[in-house]
């Protein structure tokens, strides 16, 4: 049986939002950013979830949630069976260890001032791995972990290339020895052959430690790539989860199906197949009733603007939150 190791409740996120000049005049109040709507997924243990959907979806602040940067305004995140935002569990510093994030941008993420070296010791230290006298021999391990050279550790972040930053941003999360990694648009910022090498990386490193991951990116044959089951996220709220092979395939909710048919094809045959959207992506601060997705979808029907869709399994794919599913 596999273990879930991390499960997300019917999680709830709202920002507050600013008074603009017309809601002044008005007289209103300033709205809330929707920023998560009901989000309810399983991590497994020494799998890796891909979680895709459009900028703005939710994608980073459910991830930011995971390691409690950001605190839910309702709903549950649980490691081990345990409420991590529960009191008595909200100063664990065992869980900050534990479930480790690394981040789009490794530049501004690493301290300038700190070498390789001071940062990979600070968390050390910090997470009490080691004595002062094994620290050595621990940032050398870390080293061959990610293939740097050991050079490496005497130098300053801007001395070092895109990809070889992110590297040192993942041996920083390895040194404290997690159980879950949360990478957020890990490689979307560097090149295409860059990123091979970081995402193999990765995957070596999956495999060797038995690290479980979450894979938050927007490039779909990266997240195919590397997952072994996907969820879509629309505003704020999963509308398909399964199989990675299984949901590429055959997606089966409206949204899943535009979102891949958008992909880029090697394949000529592919043209004029494209799944269009209708209008605009709605505003997280006016999200439509009924299933959010109704004002772009080709299937809607009067039920569809009236009652939210829960999330179901279907027969042979995965769960999907679609009140035509099963036709479509």
């Amino acid at each position: 049986m596999i273990d879930t190791v991390l499960e997300v409740r019917d999680v709830n996120l709202a920002f507050k939002g600013k008074r603009g000049v017309l809601d002044v005049i008005a007289g209103q109040p300033a709205r809330d950013v929707n920023a998560l709507n009901g989000v309810s997924l399983k991590l497994k243990r020494g799998e890796t979830l891909g979680i895709v959907g459009e900028s703005g979806c939710g994608k980073s602040t459910l991830a930011r949630c995971i390691v409690r940067l950001h605190e839910p305004n309702s709903g549950q995140i649980r490691f081990h069976d345990k409420n991590v935002f529960a009191a008595s569990e909200r100063h664990d510093r065992a869980y900050n260890r534990r479930v480790q994030m690394m981040f789009q941008d490794p530049y501004s993420s690493l301290n300038p001032r700190m070498t390789t070296a001071q940062i990979l010791k600070e968390a050390l230290l910090v997470h009490n791995m080691c004595e002062e006298m094994e620290v050595a021999d621990r940032l050398a391990n870390l080293m061959d972990l990610v293939q740097l050279p050991h050079d490496a550790l005497g130098k300053y972040p801007h001395e070092f290339s895109g990809g070889q930053r992110q590297r040192i941003a993942i041996a920083r999360a390895l040194a404290v020895e997690p159980e879950v990694l949360i990478a957020d648009e890990l490689v979307s910022a560097l090149d295409v052959s860059v990123q091979a090498q970081i995402v193999n990386l990765l995957l070596e490193l999956q495999e060797r430690l038995g690290l479980t991951i979450l894979f938050v990116a927007h490039d779909l044959r990266l997240v195919r790539h590397v997952s072994n089951r996907v969820a879509v996220i629309y505003l704020g709220r999963i509308v398909e989860i399964g199989d990675a092979e299984t949901l590429f395939a055959t997606p089966s909710h409206p949204y899943s199906q535009a979102l891949l048919s958008a992909a880029p094809s090697l394949d000529p045959d592919d043209k004029g197949k494209k799944i269009h959207l209708e209008g605009e992506l709605p505003s997280p601060l006016d999200i439509p009733s009924g299933c959010p997705f109704h004002v772009r979808c080709r299937h809607k029907t009067p039920k569809c603007t009236t009652d939210l869709p829960i999330l179901r399994p279907l027969e042979g794919r995965g769960e999907v939150a679609c009140h035509h599913a099963h036709e479509i």
